[in-house]
């Protein structure tokens, strides 16, 4: 009896943390929208990179260029319902944890960053609302809240530490790129050998290009704490932009763009083939 009630309410929690039929279809859509914001970025950072007039972007600059287009306001709306999609996706597990995770330290922190996760990509969902009615650009906002960020005693340390986390962020995805950590979450049996080849091909090679662009623009973070100076901050595009500055910058800015590229393909396969078990 023991027994057979302990099975029970095994069963029972894990029933409780599958997500949703409507949240699996909103995580889908989501890893969609995520998908078609790196393939954007990625294709104007190697229109940049070859001299063909493209931008070392971010996201915001991305929904612009998007919008730009025939019934692009449509397309970023769109991107917009997505990209909350993704982020409620990330709330719920980081929450309700439908990936078993656990509550020991490891999986503690996995969960905190998907929650992170989700705040982040639902200011992102908010960013391409705003873009499609006109919003102002928002760097100088961005540099006021540097700025204030910033402001001693502790601005500087706070912002630091950020750096450090963003950093910290940028290796562990290195290792989850080389390791192929997210194998386990893919429907691999519905895969043949030759899918399975280029899906892991891209997901190693977009992870890695994605952790060198966020471990660059944490090492900003770091830099502009350490000089107490909020100009010293950089997103997505400034980190690129960064790149093309160097020695054989238009190659190393060539490199990233493509593994962004290949990570946006990546994503769109993430939708397909991603282990979301509804209830």
């Amino acid at each position: 009896m023991a027994r057979n009630g302990s099975s029970v309410e095994r069963h029972a929690g894990r029933a409780a943390r599958k997500a949703s039929p409507w949240i699996e279809r909103l995580a889908r859509v989501g890893y969609v929208a995520k998908g078609a914001v790196y393939v954007v970025i990625g294709f104007l950072a190697l229109r940049e990179a070859l001299g063909l007039g493209g931008e070392t972007t971010g996201p915001s600059s991305a929904f612009r260029s998007i919008g730009s287009q025939p019934f692009g306001s449509l397309m970023v709306a769109l991107l917009a319902a997505g990209l909350a999609g993704y982020a409620l996706w990330k709330l719920v597990q980081g929450i309700m944890d439908p990936d078993e995770k656990g509550s020991d330290a490891h999986g503690i922190l996995r969960r905190v960053g998907y929650v992170g996760s989700g705040v982040i990509h639902g200011g992102l969902a908010l960013l391409a609302a705003q873009s499609i009615f006109g919003a102002e650009d928002s760097s100088e906002d961005a540099m006021t809240a540097s700025a204030m960020a910033l402001q001693p005693p502790f601005g500087p340390i706070l912002v630091g530490l950020v750096g450090l986390i963003v950093i910290g962020v940028g290796l562990y995805q290195l290792y989850a790129a080389y390791e192929a950590k997210f194998l386990p979450e893919l429907k691999l049996d519905r895969m043949g050998d030759t899918q399975e080849r280029w899906v892991t091909f891209a997901g190693r090679v977009g992870t890695t290009a994605r952790a060198l662009a966020v471990g660059v623009a944490g090492a900003f973070l770091v830099l502009a704490a350490y000089q107490s100076d909020p100009s010293e901050t950089r997103g997505l595009g400034e980190a690129l932009e960064s790149l093309q500055h160097q020695p054989f910058g238009s190659y190393m800015l060539g490199t990233v763009a493509v593994g962004l590229l290949l990570y946006g393909a990546f994503m769109f396969a993430v939708a397909l083939y991603r282990r979301i078990e509804p209830a």
